[in-house]
């Protein structure tokens, strides 16, 4: 599909403007990309570079598709001493200040206008959104290449990015290395678990062209440079289950390694922002990082008959900790509740052992491990799963109890993410864990967070409500607010989301809570018919808030 392509057309460059932000110039350009007939693609960007130095290697960024140039993530990594240009793909766009024009001929190059041209190659491949915006990408390296102080080139990208990343890693020369986020392919997969019941994904001669042509999985095993995959493991948009189905095809003799954020969707934390900085220090600035191999996972009954998970570890590196998380029965990844799993033992320097404490009656289980070593590097294993017929020596229990304040901040994630420092609409940057445990009236702590809080736990098998169970909770406001109760919930096959509004008055005290299911609603004012069965249980507020000792009654 690339061969023929052409990317050594005149340029064309204008700089619209340009600016100094500390010790960086920011410029906004416009440079012409592939031609259409007799029209050329118009493409808009901002480009940065260190005000002091004579060679610097570059960063192309590019975002997801409903999104467009994030001037935070282009001076943060230019004050890190790269050049950055981060161009607009998505296209015509109302309200944005410029935006890349495509000539009318492939209009539906433009996201509002993509229409099946998005997710299906009815023609060919080239004949889709995705072609486009790849062909944007090309000329965006062409771009960088014709700068002077250029020296080796990488790529970023961020979800629809991040596939668009993948194409480019295998068909670019010029790349030194590629970072895909939140993005591996398998879109023509969407809504087909890789496990489970759910139907098998029905192919045609239009799916088979999409899937190689555009899809990340298709291209892995022809990647050039080395790879870096961070992905989360309850992201909406990608399968977890499937992001090391993607790794995995990429070529052994290829430099790559592999993280999961835990329990985020579609972002990236502090930890993988890190891995982040290493990864393009070594193959950008030639800097000595030693990057190391994902951990192995294997899930197995014990010697003394407890269900376990055998990490193995990169023996060629330190490693300074491992954490092993868990889950059952829940085979649609975004929905999990993964819990940290208790250590058992060592085996010799390149192997540990970690209780899986799945509940009694478990029909599968599900088990990922996250190691950090010496060098400041994390990765993670694959998501490994098992199916079980019989219970072990370390099986529990069932529990009505959600969470209480002993259990720090386990199991709790971040509700929303369009507040606080977020790069990228991707990045999570704060100095603080942004779910957190803090001290509450009477020296009583709570959980809380500036993002909301969300837990999946509600749908654990081991947590699983009684028909007309009632949700019991303290909760403690400083200042008077409201609080967004969601539940999201599946009816007749299709996920609903229910709220409640809960009023605190803001006061120096615990307040006490009981939620039944008819007092969370839909938009058109229908009640939830049970708690039984939903998805999560989500939490935000305005306002500071904490909540602490959640039950069924």
């Amino acid at each position: 599909m690339w061969n023929d392509f052409d990317d050594q057309l005149p340029l064309n460059e204008s700089v619209l403007g340009e600016r100094d932000a500390g010790k960086v110039c920011l410029r906004t350009v416009r440079f012409a990309g592939r031609a259409v007939g007799e029209a050329r693609v118009d493409i808009f960007a901002r480009y940065a570079e260190p005000c002091e130095g004579d060679k610097y290697p570059a960063l192309l960024i590019l975002p997801d598709a409903d999104r467009t140039i994030d001037d935070a993530a282009v001076l943060r990594f230019a004050s890190l001493g790269y050049a950055v240009l981060m161009p607009d793909y998505r296209g015509s766009w109302r309200g944005a200040e410029g935006y890349t024009v495509y000539p009318e001929a492939i209009g539906y190059a433009n996201l509002r206008e993509s229409e099946r041209h998005f997710d299906h190659a009815d023609e060919t491949a080239k004949e889709t959104s995705w072609y486009e915006w790849v062909a944007v990408a090309r000329y965006c390296i062409r771009y960088l290449r014709a700068q002077p102080n250029v020296g080796k080139i990488g790529v970023i990208g961020i979800r629809a990015g991040g596939d668009i990343a993948w194409q480019l890693a295998a068909t670019c020369d010029d790349l030194s290395c590629a970072i895909p986020v939140c993005a591996g392919g398998w879109r023509a997969y969407r809504g087909v678990n890789k496990y489970g019941d759910a139907p098998e994904l029905k192919m045609d001669d239009e799916r088979y062209r999409f899937i190689a042509g555009i899809e990340s999985q298709s291209y892995a095993p022809y990647v050039r440079c080395p790879i870096l995959m961070l992905c989360s493991t309850n992201d909406e948009l990608f399968d977890a289950d499937r992001a090391f189905d993607t790794f995995s095809r990429i070529a052994p003799n290829c430099d790559k390694t592999f993280y999961f954020a835990a329990r985020y969707n579609g972002h990236i934390g502090n930890t993988g922002l890190n891995d982040l900085d290493l990864f393009i220090g070594k193959y950008l600035k030639g800097r000595e990082v030693f990057i190391p191999a994902p951990a192995e996972v294997a899930i197995e009954e014990d010697t003394d008959g407890e269900l376990v998970a055998r990490i193995r570890f990169d023996r060629n590196g330190e490693v300074k900790y491992c954490e092993v998380y868990m889950a059952e029965d829940m085979c649609e990844s975004a929905m999990r509740d993964w819990v940290r799993c208790e250590f058992k033992r060592k085996e010799g320097d390149e192997a540990q052992i970690f209780r899986l404490n799945a509940v009694r009656g478990a029909k599968r289980v599900f088990a990922y491990a996250k190691t950090k070593y010496s060098c400041g590097f994390a990765v993670s294993s694959k998501i490994a799963v098992k199916k079980i017929d019989q219970n072990y020596a370390n099986s529990v229990e069932p529990c009505r109890i959600l969470y209480s304040s002993r259990s720090g901040r386990d199991s709790f994630t971040v509700a929303r993410f369009d507040r606080g420092e977020i790069m990228a609409d991707c990045f999570l940057e704060n100095s603080r864990p942004p779910v957190d445990l803090v001290e509450g009236p009477f020296g009583i702590s709570g959980v809380t967070s500036e993002y909301g809080l969300k837990l999946f736990r509600i749908n654990d098998p081991r947590y699983c409500p009684a028909e007309n169970a009632l949700l019991k909770f303290d909760a403690y406001a400083p200042q008077t607010t409201t609080v967004q109760i969601t539940v999201r919930a599946t009816k007749n096959g299709k996920d609903i989301i229910y709220q409640c509004n809960l009023f605190l008055p803001g006061c120096e005290s615990w307040t006490n809570h009981v939620l039944s299911a008819k007092d969370f609603k839909t938009d058109g004012n229908r009640p939830l018919a049970s708690l039984r069965g939903a998805k999560y249980i989500a939490f935000y507020s305005e306002g500071r808030f904490c909540i602490n000792n959640l039950l069924w009654l």
